[in-house]
């Protein structure tokens, strides 16, 4: 995979920028927005990522080497196959950063140029409309060819994909991730999500939520946890997020639509679209707390630490049906800053949101078939 890497140059002792012209034979001789950009550097970081996996086995090897040198006198070929193993940290280390540069421009490249990810998205999305196959029968449950092609170019996003990512991100993470049916079934008065629920909340509206958290935790083999992450799909037709975070003693309503959270800001926190809302996710927070083992008071407590932001400042939709990505989006950033960041760090890691976020719907829709091994 590199034919340039001779063994002679893993026996002497290197600098990591020396190895730079092995890791060249994987630079992409093209620019954006060209095809031929797009198909070798998803064809480059195929290589590189197998790559990385062979280098990455180095490291059990070498603990192994190094229990065998324990057991007899040191010998100069040992120093050699030391210097070796140095070496090949030395390779992996900069096939990664090689990787994670390419990721870097290819990731920026579907943003940059989004009529040209439409054009792909569009084409990969035809492979699934002809024939009655459901690719992802025995794949990916609840997943069908219907359900998949919501994440086509100015599509809506349906419930099944959503839950999907929510729980694929979600596993063995520190947050509670609950799927799109749970606030209509407990947070509001029905499955519209238009109304949050009101009135007096009784010991078996609490048992329900314990039992369904308790059955996701189990189901995301998560341990402990800090914060918790809600999709709300409101009267079909509209979705954004609730979070709740343990740590930072923090609660927030994210939604994409520019006019809602504006609007709402100026008012006062009585009268703006979600305040009913959230009192209930404040009552949410004192169950989920005694969950924890760690149980909070903020019912009646005006002193609280806690921050409510009914109407959080989160970047905005410029159409109508991206607010599915925005909230898939939201948990991407929740889940790697614990906030729904802007500026050069989400850009650095490939998170920062988009004008057109049909970059967004390809990643994700290529996210899919890579974990099922669906080629197309």
């Amino acid at each position: 995979m590199l034919p340039t890497l001779k063994i002679e140059h893993l026996l002497t002792v290197k600098r990591a920028e020396e190895f730079s012209e092995d890791i060249e034979r994987y630079t992409t001789a093209a620019y954006a927005p060209e095809e031929i950009f797009f198909a070798n550097s998803e064809t480059h970081l195929k290589g590189l990522a197998e790559l990385s996996a062979k280098l990455s086995s180095a490291a059990s090897i070498f603990a192994d080497f190094t229990v065998c040198l324990q057991r007899h006198e040191y010998l100069p070929s040992d120093g050699l196959v030391l210097v070796a193993f140095r070496n090949l940290q030395l390779v992996l280390d900069a096939v990664n950063a090689k990787r994670k540069a390419m990721e870097r421009a290819l990731l920026k490249a579907f943003d940059d140029y989004p009529e040209v990810t439409a054009a792909r998205l569009n084409n990969l999305m035809a492979k699934f409309r002809n024939g009655a196959q459901n690719h992802f029968e025995g794949k990916l449950p609840y997943i069908t060819n219907t359900n998949f092609s919501t994440l086509g170019v100015g599509r809506w996003l349906d419930d099944e994909i959503i839950n999907y990512f929510v729980a694929k991100w979600c596993r063995q993470s520190n947050t509670l991730g609950l799927s799109t049916f749970f606030a209509g079934k407990l947070l509001f008065a029905d499955h519209s999500c238009l109304v949050a629920r009101s009135g007096k909340l009784t010991a078996d509206d609490e048992r329900a939520v314990l039992r369904w958290s308790g059955r996701t935790l189990k189901a995301l083999e998560i341990e402990r946890w800090d914060s918790v992450f809600i999709p709300v799909n409101e009267n079909s037709s509209h979705w954004f997020s609730l979070f709740i975070d343990f740590r930072l003693k923090r609660i927030q309503i994210c939604d994409s639509l520019e006019k809602t959270c504006t609007t709402n800001r100026k008012k006062p926190i009585s009268l703006q679209k979600n305040a009913q809302l959230m009192l209930m996710l404040l009552w949410l927070a004192e169950v989920l707390g005694r969950l924890r083992g760690e149980p909070v008071r903020l019912k009646n407590d005006p002193d609280t630490e806690w921050v409510c932001e009914p109407h959080t400042m989160v970047p905005f939709q410029p159409n109508t049906y991206d607010c599915g990505i925005h909230t898939v989006w939201h948990l991407q950033h929740l889940l790697q800053f614990r906030e729904i960041r802007t500026g050069p760090e989400a850009e650095l890691l490939g998170l920062a949101f988009a004008d057109d976020m049909v970059g967004k719907r390809w990643r994700l829709a290529r996210e899919m078939l890579d974990d099922c091994n669906i080629h197309v």
